[in-house]
């Protein structure tokens, strides 16, 4: 799509494939803030193929993994602003990952509602009108193979 700033060929990307980039985000909430999305323009994430989505929070991990890594981040948030009304501004699907230190001045905490048993009884029911399809098995990998394991598991050199 001509018009989508997320769909431009990346000038500077931290990862790409044929399918997906990492990039800073042109409006970070906090230095590292990353985006990673998918090349072929999807406006939200229930556009997304699910093989696609898979790849792209893997991606969003490994990246996480990076800022506590490279930038010493203490914590990580990964959001999605799905939609005008969840605070998207651009129309591409993109997952944020932000990499978070004590007292960062960012805030995304908020307070619960208090809902009543029959408030929460007709949203069960709502939902379960239409059920949540399985998603599709994903084949697990050794926990030797894993990248996460063998960071956690390195030997200082």
């Amino acid at each position: 799509m001509a018009e989508c700033p997320y769909c431009q060929p990346a000038e500077h990307p931290l990862f790409e494939d044929e399918e997906v980039k990492i990039v800073l985000s042109p409006e970070p909430i906090v230095p590292g803030h990353v985006l990673v999305l998918p090349k072929q323009h999807f406006t939200i994430l229930e556009q997304v193929p699910d093989k696609l989505i898979g790849k792209i929070f893997g991606l969003a991990n490994k990246a996480s993994n990076a800022l506590f890594e490279t930038l010493k981040a203490q914590g990580t948030n990964l959001f999605i602003r799905n939609g005008v009304a969840a605070g998207q501004s651009v129309a591409h699907f993109a997952v944020h990952v932000l990499p978070r230190k004590e007292n960062d001045g960012v805030n995304l905490q908020w307070q619960p509602r208090q809902l009543s048993e029959e408030e929460m009884a007709t949203v069960e029911l709502k939902l379960k009108e239409k059920p949540i399809p399985p998603q599709e098995q994903v084949k697990s990998q050794p926990i030797e193979e894993n990248y996460l394991w063998r960071s956690w598991n390195r030997r200082p050199g």
